[in-house]
């Protein structure tokens, strides 16, 4: 077990709690003064920015959500001039409702001391040697394994969405003993390793970081039973940072909340109000340190639970319990995020279809979940056989393109399904 910033990881929570309160005046006076989002949300609850003066006052102001992201595309939510930023990031899965999201130096510095404090605190260090196998071109998270590394000497091999034999080859060549991917994309690659016969054991694996995706504990033996490492979760949001908002520690009790750049709150996700320690309910975030893209009070929509109990590892900072559910309709497939929002949006294109859909998700461990979408279609469009296939794949790769994977799409008659067609979700283990 190590500690990479010992001096914020280990602080006394007092000393936490003060060193909170200070950045949070700052935060609220450079977002009161540059953004005028919150300089709107401010004026129309008649808050000034001299009313937040500690953690507690922040249960005044109103919440921020995606939409809020949305409406002010592009640089509606920029605290500094574009002159300022250094990097531009454009998440994917916001198809007709695009955000930006910018980065300074300073705010690169700090993710990469964030992703840093992740990889040393499951026992990476700078004699590792760390396979990335996430999507450099579709996940900004991907250059920052490579950065954090750095910052710990360790070795990186960019394996990127290599097929899973590339993988393996990888792997064993240059003896891999960190392997940083989706869950389900380490489960194909142990798929793979069995149709092989390629034994775990003549890996050099010892330890795995996966996020990007919910996966249980049974996905976890699985893993380590597969490839012979300890597995570990990690956690970010994509409109603050992704990865490093937390990660387990070898205790694995939890992942741990950076929370000297981060401020997190529990709340109902139906009445807004803050619940107690232990209670869970929908994780809410404030970004602290921030320059160029401040969020105060941002709904991630995930369900969580916060513990400040002393950690075996040392660590003082509160962990945050794995998450499994979501108070939205988002779903993810292969580490890819699906709104329900962007799949009407397709269908908004398309006369004769719509706009009642279900969704399906077919769910098998490793890489072969799959979305079938069900569409409502119009008796008309149906009997003209000779259009229906051309049709077909018209929409089907429409939401190809919206959504980032292949579906499966299933077009049914109105009148048979319109009572119980509606945008839900069904998940299926197979």
């Amino acid at each position: 077990m190590g500690v990479f910033q010992p001096e914020a990881e280990t602080m006394n929570r007092r000393d936490l709690l003060d060193l909170q309160n200070e950045r949070l005046g700052i935060l609220i006076n450079h977002a009161y003064a540059n953004v005028r989002f919150y300089r709107n949300q401010f004026d129309a609850v008649g808050l000034n920015p001299d009313d937040i003066k500690t953690l507690e006052d922040l249960k005044k102001i109103p919440f921020t959500t995606r939409e809020d992201l949305v409406n002010n595309y592009p640089y509606g939510m920029f605290a500094v001039p574009l002159r300022d930023v250094v990097r531009l990031q454009f998440p994917l899965s916001h198809y007709g409702n695009p955000i930006v999201i910018g980065y300074t130096r300073e705010d690169l510095k700090i993710w990469r001391e964030l992703v840093a404090r992740i990889m040393f605190g499951v026992g990476i260090t700078e004699h590792d040697i760390i396979q990335v196998a996430f999507n450099y071109g579709l996940f900004m998270g991907a250059f920052r394994f490579n950065q954090g590394a750095e910052l710990i000497g360790a070795a990186v091999v960019p394996a990127s969405v290599a097929p899973a034999d590339v993988q393996i080859r990888i792997m064993r060549d240059f003896k891999s003993t960190v392997l940083v991917s989706t869950p389900s994309f380490a489960l194909h690659i142990i798929e793979t390793m069995k149709k092989q016969g390629i034994d775990p054991r003549d890996l050099s694996l010892k330890i795995g970081l996966f996020g990007a995706e919910p996966w249980p504990e049974s996905a976890r033996d699985l893993i380590e039973a597969g490839l012979g490492i300890k597995a570990f979760d990690i956690y970010g949001v994509t409109e603050l940072i992704e990865p490093g908002v937390s990660g387990e520690c070898t205790a694995i009790s939890g992942l741990h909340i950076f929370e000297d750049h981060f401020f997190p709150e529990i709340i109902d996700p139906v009445t807004g109000q803050s619940l107690e320690e232990g209670q869970e309910g929908e994780l809410v975030l404030t970004s602290l340190t921030t320059t160029a893209y401040p969020l105060i009070r941002y709904r991630t929509h995930d369900r969580t639970a916060l513990c400040t109990a002393p950690c075996d590892c040392g660590r003082t900072l509160v962990r945050m319990n794995r998450i499994f559910h979501r108070t939205d309709q988002m779903i993810s497939i292969r580490g890819i995020n699906v709104f329900p929002e962007t799949i009407a949006d397709v269908l908004r294109n398309f006369e004769g279809i719509g706009p009642a859909y279900s969704l399906e998700i077919k769910q098998k461990y490793g890489m072969n979940d799959k979305l079938n979408v069900f569409i409502e279609t119009s008796p008309e469009l149906l009997c003209t056989a000779g259009n229906v296939a051309a049709f077909h794949e018209k929409v089907r790769t429409a939401l190809r393109k919206a959504l980032g994977l292949r579906v499966e799409l299933e077009m049914v008659q109105k009148e048979h399904e319109s009572k119980q067609m509606r945008s839900t979700r069904t998940r299926i283990n197979s």
